[in-house]
């Protein structure tokens, strides 16, 4: 369908859509930003289906091949350009076992089931911390186009080869044609209930879960077609609840509700409120006026370029230059005009010569912004290359081990480690864990289950018998200072450090590793499994209660506002429950002593990927010292429990390298690597002693 026939409010709607997505995907704003995808698919059942009633009334038939030509030319020559280009540019900027992983789901994609494969890889499509791939969004493609092989054969089995001659025979078709998608777009909607509560991951990316929404639009588009114009004042009041819908959804809107049922199901509506107010003689005039503001129309019009470059954008640009997001989303809309007025225009029409005759302005104004748009991005990469390393900050007499301090030489080593990682100029070849290593899918899983580590951090598992023997470590002796580690995956990857330091003859402690991936030693439930990790946190005080160790140790995830693990929990209500954890556990305890996880910081595989080096990478300790200060003050009169500043281990100087020795100090952007946990072993020890947490401060062998 050309974009000329489409109407303006639809266009509004569609640049909507891809604000929200684009925002959504860039700033992680509106929280419901994702939902804008939803009114697409609404949007493209009900543009689709007209055309065809259009295109039977005009002719008398359905032509099943000049509608494939038409999606065809209407759609891949853009998407194959976004294909061969993202995929030439992960090439350059990924290592090659990430790579492999992206070159596969380019494949996906341009036979339109990438959202199969995303379902079938078990994919979260609000991971925050997993290396998202530069055709993710390929998934609602893929959903809409074998969508578009269903509704023509239907349509044309429903309504017949040809229109009829009696108008009651052509009724009637059209009356059976809307009820049979009606009862085929119910049963869909049902099942996407039913599979949000089974596997929601899968049922986000399902086109049985999603077919409902493009089944809205066509049902939308049947009736209007046959239906009576609506008043003015009812077409008025449509438009304003149908916008508001949209609007309410986008802005409040949370996964955690169910995507795509429940949550889904309002904006849907809503679109198809606004697509019917819209179809009579008034169309709303007053109420729609805002969604045919030509900025607005303007952006429906590029929506499709728009959408397939914002998020290759977003994904690999970082890992060539250091240019702020917003800089970033901007140069993906230029990107989108350029592609719309240049690949779009040529091959939407019939004719090519023509077309480019036609449209020659156009073509030329698209292809200076191309021009514009590799120009900006080389001479940022270029500056980024160019630009004087940034120095190492120099020391403050407050900012590191004391001078004076000889008792402890292991940490005193540790900070001259840590301050050579902040110097460091290149990744080493020796770089451990490699880049192709963390990149790998599954990377964290297999260090539970497949790897030298599994028998450390195994314990940690869901499901996993931490009270087993082999979870266990260091000598069982009366001397010994018996240590039990509980907390979530922070502290269950921190697992092989205190185990190291276990096999220590001279450490003298024996540590139970009883911390559980996902779930914090605290009362505040969070939504990911809040009863299994009510059971274990009881299970845990249990086995305190029977044990009487001497310390208990917690290392829980920092807080952060952006993770969607922690929605609609603030930090103080976060600091509350491990406080009111850490009172119920104090009782059994000699003491309990709180060791914060390394600092968080970038991702490892965007700055071990592409041009970036060691100095593009490090992070301030700021939000580590922000979570110390809150910690302390949760912990605030509890008897016998203090928090243990880690800070040492892992930044000097105010600053924090993602590189100490040839080891990354973390595989994503909150977990320590079991490589530089071990490392950080015979420091860990020092500063247990320095603070006084273990008896003794015999001088430790660096």
């Amino acid at each position: 369908m050309h974009t000329r026939t489409l109407r303006p409010d639809v266009q509004g709607l569609r640049g909507i859509a891809v604000a929200a997505v684009v925002l959504d995907h860039a700033f992680r704003w509106p929280s419901g930003g994702f939902l804008g995808v939803d009114v697409f698919f609404v949007l493209s059942g009900f543009v689709i289906t007209a055309g065809l009633l259009r295109e039977r009334t005009r002719t008398g038939r359905i032509n099943l091949r000049d509608f494939a030509v038409r999606r065809v030319r209407r759609l891949a020559p853009a998407s194959m350009l976004v294909l061969v280009a993202t995929t030439a540019a992960a090439w350059v900027l990924l290592p090659a076992t990430r790579f492999g992983t992206v070159a596969t789901d380019a494949l996906w994609s341009a036979v339109a089931v990438q959202n199969w494969r995303l379902a079938s890889e078990g994919t979260d499509y609000f991971a925050a911390t997993t290396s998202a791939s530069p055709f993710q969004h390929f998934w609602s493609l893929g959903v809409e186009e074998q969508f578009y092989l269903v509704l023509p054969v239907l349509m044309l089995l429903l309504l017949g080869r040809s229109a009829g001659t009696g108008r009651s025979a052509e009724v009637g078709r059209a009356g059976l044609t809307t009820m049979v998608i009606a009862v085929l777009t119910i049963c869909s909607l049902v099942w996407a209930f039913l599979s949000v509560t089974r596997d929601p991951g899968a049922a986000y990316f399902s086109t049985a879960t999603r077919a409902w929404e493009l089944g809205l639009g066509v049902v939308v588009a049947l009736l209007v077609r046959r239906g009576r114009a609506l008043r003015p004042w009812l077409a008025e009041t449509l438009v304003i609840i149908g916008t508001a819908s949209i609007l309410g959804s986008i802005v409040i809107g949370r996964e955690s509700i169910g995507v795509p049922a429940p949550l889904a199901v309002v904006p849907t509506i809503g679109t198809a409120l606004v697509l019917i107010a819209g179809a009579g003689p008034g169309r709303g005039a007053w109420a729609a006026a805002p969604l045919r503001w030509r900025p607005l129309v303007g952006l429906g019009a590029i929506s499709y370029s728009l959408y397939l470059w914002h998020w290759p954008f977003i994904v690999l640009l970082p890992l060539f230059t250091s240019l702020p997001m917003p800089a970033i989303v901007a140069l993906s809309l230029l990107a989108a005009i350029a592609s719309y007025a240049t690949v779009e225009t040529a091959f939407r029409h019939r004719g090519l010569v023509s077309t480019l005759r036609e449209h020659r302005l156009r073509l030329q104004l698209g292809g200076l912004t191309v021009l514009t748009v590799l120009t900006l991005i080389t001479v940022s990469g270029t500056a980024e290359r160019l630009k004087p390393l940034p120095a190492v900050p120099a020391a403050a007499a407050d900012a590191g081990p004391a001078e004076d301090d000889d008792a402890f030489p292991a940490l005193r080593a540790r900070a001259d480690a840590v301050a050579a990682g902040l110097a460091a100029r290149a990744w080493p070849d020796t770089l451990t864990p490699s880049a192709d290593a963390i990149s790998a899918a599954g990377y964290a899983d297999s260090l539970t289950t497949a790897s030298d580590w599994a028998s450390t951090i195994g314990c940690s598992r869901i499901g996993a018998d931490w009270r087993a023997a082999g979870c266990t470590w260091g000598p069982e002796a009366e001397t010994s200072t018996d240590i039990v580690l509980a907390g979530d995956s922070t502290g269950a990857f921190s697992a092989p450090g205190w185990r190291a330091l276990a096999d220590v003859s001279e450490a003298g402690v024996r540590v139970r590793n009883a911390a559980e991936i996902g779930c914090p030693f605290s009362t505040t439930a969070l939504r990911s499994d809040a009863a299994t990790c009510a059971t274990h946190n009881a299970e845990v005080l249990a086995e305190l209660e029977r044990t009487s160790p001497d310390v208990l140790v917690v290392t829980n995830r920092f807080w952060d506002e952006n993770d969607p693990s922690l929605e609609s929990i603030d930090e103080d209500a976060y600091q509350d429950g491990v406080r009111e954890m850490i009172e119920a556990a104090r009782a059994h305890v000699g003491r309990v002593v709180v060791v914060p996880a390394t600092p968080p910081g970038y991702a490892p595989t965007s700055c071990t990927s592409g041009t970036k080096g060691p100095q593009d990478c490090r992070t301030s300790d700021g939000v580590a010292r922000s979570q110390m200060r809150s910690l302390t003050s949760a912990l605030k009169g509890v008897e016998g429990a203090e928090v243990l500043d880690t800070t040492p281990l892992w930044c000097v100087y105010g600053s924090c390298p993602l590189l100490i020795g040839d080891v990354l100090t973390r595989f994503d952007p909150v977990h320590v690597t079991p490589e530089a946990s071990r490392a950080s072993a015979p420091a860990l020890l020092d500063l247990l002693r320095q603070q006084e947490v273990l008896p003794g401060v015999t001088p430790s062998d660096p």
